[in-house]
């Protein structure tokens, strides 16, 4: 029957095709492994560091080492040692936190006579303060406003005495979308880089460009920046379109200054550099545009682009520390929400060590005689 006959050529066409042989069950197999890795199990502790202001007789009160004790309790939230007093700087200690990488400190601050109002039954206001940039902060503020009014109920009885005010270690008011802006620009400049110039090099392979090239003055680093900067041209508009939109659309407040501009191209080059390394590392094009498929796509979700690191397992963030497009992503956010030059530099030096590695392999890879 001619319906056969269809039926066999198509599966046999299907069945030699290794990007469809991907997206049919590598791809789904992938992200089944990736998001169960991820979500299977509880996450782990969130960390939280306290300055516990209400000392008496130069020792904390045991009604304000009682709070600490409920916080930790949750299993969620875990207080980090040691505990910082009366004499330590807020603001210096949030700034050391941070770190060169523009990390995501979160601090409770219990203040001075706090046991004392308990007892009494008057208000007492604990400070919660995080950074605009941590996407876990909010969590962990309603933690400890749910402790915090377990914690009031049962000390001083029916009468919840306890405030929680929730303040952003940022002076810039932020919407929530300026959190996750730097995250997808990230993360489609390097699906870009990394799908899109696999598959535009391997495409110049099967038709044989490449081969027609060697008898040209072209060396074959000339060749592979020029595809690299052209599609790092392509990948800085797409984060050009991207910021206009989310300002018009979404009123989004990210900072656009010479730290973010660098950043991108940097980012650009790095992901147009790896999309060069396995289009030039394989040789069968639609081989090279699966290779392409399968490292970009877990990438996207393991380098804290769409969610912090910090919830996944621990053998998954130790993968996520080698990845460059985590340092890509820490950078446009060091940038763009925390106005942080000095975690910029240094996730944009990362990413510029990588860009080399990965340019210099590409060239290296690159056979004028293949295809």
């Amino acid at each position: 029957m001619r319906i056969t006959a269809v039926f066999k050529a198509v599966t046999r066409n299907w069945l030699r095709s290794r990007s469809g042989l991907f997206f049919s069950f590598l791809f789904p197999v992938i992200f089944l492994l990736l998001f169960g890795s991820i979500f299977s199990t509880a996450p782990g502790a969130i960390s939280l560091s306290v300055q516990n202001n209400d000392l008496s007789g130069g020792v904390a009160t045991p009604i304000s080492q009682g709070l600490i004790a409920a916080i930790n309790s949750t299993k969620v939230v875990v207080v980090v040692s040691p505990i910082l007093g009366p004499s330590d700087n807020a603001t210096t200690f949030i700034q050391q936190q941070a770190g060169s990488f523009g990390g995501n400190p979160r601090l409770l601050i219990i203040p001075q006579g706090f046991a004392t109002n308990i007892t009494k039954g008057q208000p007492s206001r604990l400070t919660y303060i995080s950074s605009p940039a941590d996407s876990l902060g909010a969590q962990v503020g309603g933690v400890i406003g749910s402790v915090s009014d377990a914690f009031s109920l049962q000390v001083a009885g029916a009468h919840k005495v306890i405030e929680v005010s929730q303040v952003s270690s940022s002076v810039r008011p932020l919407n929530f979308i300026d959190y996750y802006m730097p995250g997808l620009i990230a993360a489609f400049m390097m699906t870009n880089g990394v799908i899109g110039l696999t598959n535009v090099a391997s495409e110049f392979k099967r038709s044989r460009l490449i081969k027609r090239l060697s008898a040209t003055p072209l060396t074959k680093l000339e060749w592979v920046l020029g595809n690299v900067l052209s599609q790092a041209l392509l990948a800085v508009l797409l984060a050009a379109t991207m910021i206009i939109l989310g300002i018009v659309i979404y009123h989004t407040t990210v900072i656009i200054n010479v730290y973010t501009v660098a950043t991108l191209i940097v980012g650009a080059v790095l992901f147009s550099g790896i999309g060069m390394t396995l289009a030039g590392l394989v040789s069968d094009p639609e081989a090279a545009s699966g290779l392409g498929n399968a490292i970009a796509f877990p990438m996207m979700f393991l380098s804290g682009t769409f969610w912090q690191i910090e919830i996944m397992p621990s053998y998954l963030q130790a993968a996520a520390r080698v990845l460059p497009l985590t340092y890509f992503a820490d950078g446009l956010r060091a940038s763009m929400i925390l106005n942080n030059a000095g975690a910029a530099l240094t996730d944009m030096a990362i990413c510029a060590a990588f860009a080399v590695v990965f340019v210099s392999i590409g060239a290296w890879a690159t056979r004028w005689k293949e295809a």
